[in-house]
């Protein structure tokens, strides 16, 4: 009898574990492969990140990276714009299967989104009017900083500089228009985002991207997927270190931001990047 009862109550705990499974709604990245489309959420405008160019089309670094990605799982791809105040909204109601959208991984958005590995490290500084004598951190005081709604930024530059006042605009793209037409007197954000909006501009020379002096801050980009979804995010993981060692990731940079681009980044503005690679 005692034998019969654990053999009724093993097969009854296999038959729960097997519904449980079965319950489980599929891995984003199954979804993606059944559909054969990588809805990615992306940005539209920052000019060498994430753009439309002259012929109507995305481009930009993020772009390059996140269509080989698509590449890799066989899939077509889907460019969705992701802006600072709808790419979480869009995630969380599956209207897109991820972001890569200059997302930079902070403890607190890790309550709504899961994140992938980090794809670039960006110290955050300052961008200024070359006629402004802004030097540094601490000539801010009493000065006006502008972000795009949504940034970091925008809580992150007054703890640094308490004394300055801020802004949110709608778009960085209207940030700069305020800095341009003397609304405020800095923006405050990602190097990589202020350099961008700095060679976009037709008068990129009356402008100076401050550098060791200005930083404030800085953070990593990450891919964010829905939370609980760790199949996906492990292939995205997998996938982004496949760039990185392949060298994927440093034709896109070089093309991008590096020595093949009008910005003329390099690895030292982003501290000596280097993605983490696990055996």
């Amino acid at each position: 009898m005692r034998k019969l009862t654990t053999s009724f109550l093993f097969f009854a705990m296999a038959a729960m574990a097997s519904s449980a499974t079965l319950a489980q709604p599929k891995s984003m990245i199954d979804q993606v492969k059944e559909r054969g489309v990588l809805r990615a959420g992306i940005k539209t405008d920052m000019p060498y990140i994430g753009f439309i160019d002259e012929n109507g089309k995305n481009a930009g670094f993020e772009i390059d990276l996140i269509t080989d990605i698509a590449k890799r799982l066989g899939v077509k791809i889907e460019y969705i714009p992701a802006t600072i105040s709808t790419r979480v909204q869009l995630l969380q109601q599956n209207r897109i299967d991820l972001i890569m959208a200059t997302v930079t991984h902070y403890r607190n958005r890790d309550d709504v989104v899961d994140f992938s590995i980090d794809y670039l490290y960006t110290p955050q500084t300052l961008l200024v009017k070359k006629s402004s004598n802004i030097k540094n951190v601490d000539d801010m005081a009493g000065k006006r900083m502008g972000a795009a709604m949504g940034s970091g930024s925008l809580k992150k530059f007054p703890t640094a500089q308490p004394k300055a006042a801020t802004q949110a605009f709608s778009s960085w793209p209207d940030t700069f228009f305020a800095l341009e037409s003397g609304l405020i007197d800095a923006i405050a954000t990602d190097n990589i985002l202020l350099q961008s909006l700095k060679m976009a501009s037709d008068n990129h020379d009356d402008y100076i991207l401050l550098g060791k002096e200005g930083i404030y801050s800085g953070g990593y980009y990450a891919v964010a997927v829905r939370q609980d979804d760790s199949k996906s995010r492990d292939t995205i993981n997998y996938l982004l270190q496949d760039q990185w060692l392949d060298g994927t990731w440093q034709k896109a940079f070089d093309k991008w931001l590096g020595k093949d681009s009008s910005l003329k980044m390099s690895l030292k503005d982003f501290a000596d990047y280097e993605m983490r690679v696990w055996d």
